[in-house]
């Protein structure tokens, strides 16, 4: 959530992840982890994070981090409905949610409009591939 004042929204607008490399480096396989932490975005501009530090995470072979976005979706499945820890996330999410005042529901927050936000050293690591 946005530091320290009040949170004023009446919905979700929009959900995402933000991704992340994990520091455990690549597999025996020569692939990498991006962690993914779920968030809704609210009506107000605020983000609410999954309290979980990472709420799913998607091996990737790093030459194909430039086209990362469309693995997370995939592998996210948001054109399914949630199950597993996908499910568990936003259940939690929504959780945080109903605590602010704004309710809303697992199936709800998958099925919003997606973004996905790299940390800056994912962004090194996909502007490396891509360039």
């Amino acid at each position: 959530m946005s530091g320290d004042r009040p949170i004023q929204a009446t919905r979700a607008r929009n959900v995402g992840a933000v991704a992340s490399l994990s520091t455990k480096g690549l597999d025996d396989a020569g692939f990498a982890t991006v962690q993914l932490r779920l968030f809704a975005t609210t009506d107000g501009g605020d983000r609410v994070l999954d309290p979980q530090p990472v709420s799913t995470s998607l091996r990737i072979d790093p030459s194909k981090l430039a086209g990362l976005e469309l693995s997370v979706q995939m592998s996210l499945r948001l054109r399914a409905a949630p199950s597993g820890p996908r499910l568990a996330a936003w259940e939690r999410i929504a959780a945080e949610l109903a605590a602010l005042g704004i309710q809303a529901d697992p199936e709800t927050l998958h099925a919003l409009g997606f973004a996905l936000v790299l940390d800056d050293e994912l962004k090194a690591a996909q502007s490396a591939v891509a360039g």
